[in-house]
């Protein structure tokens, strides 16, 4: 499948089906007991690894969902677990684009992103502000010229980049696509976690490797071919997956008759946490 995500596309996800990503979780018999029948989701764990909040903008690209996430989506993930900080880099900035859709027309197989922020004791963090940057199907980064083999549109672009404020319930979502690769990096989406205008994590978000390989069939990715570094030979993801919490699973939603993915992530965070990351400014390495 090859195209922008839309708006009707985005919301037809959370009815048809899902892929799921996860490192941490909690559930209990009241989250169980909300559960949205109209939310079908899978189950899947994912790996996270890990600085300060910005001056926010409201861009007018985001996009309303019909069919909002509610803690039951996120209930069978798992036991709560506290991410651990790893580099934050490449390109974050400082100012944050308060958008769910950030998609800004970009070209790639489309991706509903639900994140949970919980504590170590499985309480849901309200108010904690999510943010998400990644480079496209081609393996750009907007906002850079980052030498990443894309179309490296560079400065003045605002692509794939967004911040969303938790709601009682912890959980913010993102309309994006699938992440594209450059080289010496696994496939990953960057993420810092604000609360109090404080970064108390930074962290980065990977994908199984057979969702890879089927998404990169498709147009534009299949263009640039397959990653050339692996989940396990990533320099920061494969400490993570040697310890084995790198666990996923997958199931493709069908959006407007297109293949489209949820992901689901409970991430745990210290909210006293203060991340120690500054955030590199260059493609390689990080």
């Amino acid at each position: 499948m090859t195209g922008s995500l839309d708006r009707r596309g985005f919301l037809t996800i959370g009815a048809a089906g899902a892929a799921g990503f996860l490192v941490a979780g909690c559930s209990s018999d009241d989250d169980v007991a909300t559960a949205n029948s109209t939310t079908t989701t899978a189950s899947t764990t994912t790996a996270a690894a890990g600085s300060g909040g910005g001056t926010a903008t409201t861009v007018a690209s985001g996009s309303a969902v019909g069919t909002e996430l509610t803690a039951a989506d996120f209930a069978s993930l798992g036991t709560c677990i506290l991410m651990t900080e790893k580099t934050a880099g490449p390109f974050p900035l400082d100012e944050q684009f308060d958008r769910r859709d950030i998609t800004e027309g970009s070209e790639g197989h489309p991706l509903r992103l639900g994140l949970r922020v919980l504590d170590e004791g499985c309480a849901a963090i309200s108010g904690a502000k999510v943010e998400i940057w990644h480079c496209d199907a081609t393996g750009d980064y907007s906002a850079f010229i980052d030498n990443g083999g894309g179309k490296d549109d560079g400065p003045g672009t605002t692509f794939l980049r967004g911040t969303q404020t938790a709601n009682d319930e912890g959980i913010v979502e993102f309309a994006t696509i699938y992440p594209g690769w450059y080289s010496g990096r696994a496939v990953h989406i960057h993420l810092r976690v604000h609360i109090d205008d404080e970064t108390v994590l930074s962290s980065q978000l990977f994908f199984d490797a057979d969702d890879t390989a089927t998404v990169y069939e498709e147009g534009p990715y299949s263009d640039h071919g397959l990653p050339d570094t692996s989940n396990e030979a990533d320099s920061i993801a494969g400490d993570v997956v040697k310890e084995g919490s790198l666990l996923v699973t997958t199931a493709l939603a069908n959006v407007d008759g297109n293949a489209g993915m949820l992901g689901l992530l409970n991430l745990g965070v210290d909210p006293s946490a203060r991340s120690s990351e500054s955030g590199g400014r260059g493609p390689s390495g990080t």
